[in-house]
């Protein structure tokens, strides 16, 4: 393989499972799974999750999509081009440009202990995992006039459902969640998972999540193991997303609040370091223009007394003390 494609072959082999981000009209970049079929220099061939796209999003030859990927708990990704009619669930595009480092932390992260449940079911593709998701996100309801309908706030229960939700110590974003786990899951797994935001009202938020790296923890002799699990929501909807944003944003605002032991914003802490960022601003500025304008007077005057009179001013001088000599008394 050319040297120029080794980064494609390294990051983007056949058989690796990515993310596809679609360009989606003004919204937001529409997000689906894909596995790596056929990888040769810079073509590959994507078997996204889905047959059918939504309506708005753009797919079709000459468009530009962003692939993104995790490997040993870091992220990277490409720009590629399609480069050939889709088929079904196939896309074949082109890798252009270089493979970049992705921080999968493109949200705030925080340290958090919420309940979670997460099931593995060994049996099931991931396309049935997704349209599993799907149907516990947006269940549809029969209206009045039996009309269908997608609802974004009922919640139904998965086929096999765990007894209860653990609360376990987790450190969150918006894009992804690090768990300790009893369990020792392999690179690319996918997991069926619920969070439980205690949001206003509690907010059950379903997820597929992928897990992207797995790092063995220290635990007492005798103790079962136990293991730090990193995972990249692969699917989630977008308002679910924002929730968990939202429910970050608002721990992050009561830690700062018992931290400056009072009421606090975020827009208040922002208006104080601006107050004294102005201020000493102001205050550096005043010192100078003093100093500039003492170091002009100075000048001035040292030029006053030490710079040769002129001839004019020598006359003008002459003629006085003339006056003053044939004038003593005036």
């Amino acid at each position: 393989m050319k040297e120029e494609f080794s980064d494609y072959q390294k990051h983007f082999a056949a058989g690796l499972r990515v993310e596809v981000r679609f360009p989606r009209g003004q919204n937001k970049p529409f997000r689906d799974g894909a596995i790596i079929t056929l990888q040769e220099e810079d073509l590959i061939t994507l078997q996204i999750s889905r047959d059918a796209l939504p309506e708005d999003v753009r797919a079709e030859t000459g468009t530009f999509v962003d692939i993104h990927t995790g490997k040993d708990g870091n992220a990277y990704c490409s720009r590629a081009i399609i480069v050939a009619e889709r088929d079904g669930s196939q896309v074949t595009a082109r890798l252009i440009g270089n493979v970049i480092p992705d921080e999968m932390r493109e949200y705030y992260r925080i340290e958090t202990y919420i309940p979670v449940r997460y099931q593995l079911d060994l049996d099931a593709t991931p396309e049935q995992l997704q349209e599993r998701w799907r149907a516990k996100r947006y269940p549809a309801q029969q209206s009045t006039d039996n009309a269908a309908h997608l609802s974004t706030d009922r919640e139904t229960s998965p086929v096999t459902e765990p007894s209860r939700a653990v609360p376990l110590a987790a450190n969150l974003s918006g894009s992804g969640i690090r768990i300790r786990t009893r369990d020792k899951f392999q690179t690319g797994t996918l997991l069926s998972m619920e969070l439980y935001l205690p949001l206003e009202d509690l907010k059950i938020v379903p997820i597929i999540a992928e897990v992207v790296h797995v790092d063995p923890l220290r635990t007492k002799e005798g103790a079962p193991p136990l293991f730090s699990t990193a995972l990249h929501f692969l699917c989630i909807d977008e308002r679910d997303r924002d929730s968990v944003i939202r429910f970050i944003s608002l721990e992050q605002l009561d830690r700062l609040r018992d931290h400056q032991g009072g009421t606090v914003s975020i827009s208040s802490l922002e208006y104080a370091a601006y107050s004294r960022r102005r201020r000493l601003l102001r205050s550096a500025t005043a010192a100078c223009i003093i100093l500039l304008l003492g170091a002009i007077a100075f000048a001035l005057v040292y030029y006053r007394l030490n710079s040769p009179k002129g001839e004019i001013e020598q006359t003008f001088e002459q003629e006085i003390r003339k006056y003053r000599t044939l004038f003593p008394w005036r």
